[in-house]
């Protein structure tokens, strides 16, 4: 029996995907020493034998989740650890976190859910945390918040791709974060905007070579993130940071990770200063 055979120009013409690019950009030559993904950002450091490592929180070219109760200070840790990425003054804050910039790189903040106003003040720590400048009215150049209250979970989406892959920053940003995942779908358990947004996180982690952290809430009384996209975000995510208030201490918040593809990673917890700042309490380790 004789096939015809396939024209694989005529099939690219009409708009189906490049498949020989496909294949040159998927293969992987199992000879190649490929380099291991470096480390964005890390918690602690930890002693093998005669050699210590760090401990990496994220690393470039995946996402990680931070997830908690309702005012179990999510945005806090989220503002600490952008800070940290950063450097500056942050190590006052956070001894434990520490940035792995080796060159000035953007970073993104995208807030979904609070007014400008709101918004403005979340992002205000960052600078003060770091002190790049602040006081004399500037913070860190390469520092980019944006809120995006008055847009649908559509368009927030589209944004956010927009800024990741065709914007002026494109080709050079290392830390992104989405505070929330949640509003970026049509509906938590709506299993086909879930998967999109988790197909277009591991895209746009993966293209931009950026670390991407975002925020979801737990489900009451569980220590599981909220719906489908919950169980979905936390099999891909690289790192799962979990938040609880401490019921011996309610001035405090108890950091865990569950689920880390590296080096387990520390529990500690931090509390607010009289400045309104999130520190991380040395002596407080849990």
């Amino acid at each position: 029996m004789e096939f015809d055979k396939i024209d694989i120009n005529a099939i690219n013409s009409v708009g189906k995907l490049d498949f020989l690019k496909m294949h040159k950009d998927a293969f992987v030559d199992v000879n190649e020493a490929l380099p291991k993904p470096p480390t964005a950002l890390s918690m602690g450091r930890i002693n093998l034998g005669q050699e210590t490592f760090d401990r990496a929180f994220g690393t470039y070219g995946n996402f990680s989740v931070i997830s908690g109760q309702s005012k179990s200070k999510k945005t806090f840790i989220k503002s600490l650890i952008i800070a940290s990425y950063i450097g500056g003054n942050s190590i006052n804050y956070a001894p434990n976190i520490k940035g792995h910039r080796d060159n000035d790189k953007f970073i993104l903040d995208f807030d979904t859910e609070q007014s400008k106003w709101h918004s403005q003040r979340v992002f205000k720590r960052v600078p003060r945390i770091t002190n790049l400048d602040y006081l004399n009215g500037s913070s860190y150049e390469f520092y980019k918040p944006f809120y995006l209250r008055r847009y649908d979970y559509k368009e927030r989406l589209q944004f956010i791709e927009w800024c990741i892959l065709e914007s002026e920053y494109r080709n050079n940003i290392g830390f992104v974060n989405i505070d929330g995942f949640a509003d970026l779908v049509a509906d938590v358990n709506d299993l086909v905007s879930c998967n999109e947004l988790v197909a277009k996180l591991l895209k746009w982690t993966d293209i931009s070579q950026c670390h991407l952290t975002g925020i979801l809430h737990l489900n009451p009384n569980s220590s599981k993130p909220t719906g489908h996209l919950g169980s979905a975000v936390m099999k891909k995510a690289e790192t799962v940071c979990i938040l609880e208030v401490d019921e011996a201490d309610y001035n405090f918040t108890n950091v865990s990770f569950p689920l880390t593809r590296g080096f387990p990673i520390e529990p500690f917890r931090f509390s607010i200063d009289n400045y309104g700042l999130p520190f991380v309490d040395e002596n407080g380790f849990v």
